[in-house]
């Protein structure tokens, strides 16, 4: 009974970090896509509270979507793909975004 509990608790711990790479991996198809819970390093902000979990990401990513795009072109096409997310909790993002060029 333990166990059953644990495993509904880690998986309710990642539905963000699965709901963003999902997200990611439909809309730009990356070649290299690297996701990293950062929230750990934000607890005690002032802002976040004790019992909120995954608000901080790092995302690295590496998609033909980005070719000829700006920087700023492609960190608002990933906060646009990523929007709904920022309204269920997620506070920031720390990107690493490429093109395949």
């Amino acid at each position: 009974m333990s166990f059953y509990i644990i495993s509904k608790f880690r998986k309710l711990m990642n539905q963000r970090y699965y709901a963003i790479k999902k997200k990611l991996t439909e809309q730009l198809s990356p070649e290299v896509l690297e996701i990293r819970d950062d929230s750990y390093m934000h607890k005690n902000h002032g802002n976040i509270k004790e019992e909120d979990t995954e608000t901080h990401f790092y995302i690295k990513i590496k998609s033909s979507f980005f070719n000829n795009k700006s920087k700023l072109s492609m960190h608002k096409l990933v906060y646009d793909i990523l929007k709904e997310e920022f309204t269920k909790g997620l506070h920031a993002l720390e990107l690493d975004l490429s093109d395949n060029k």
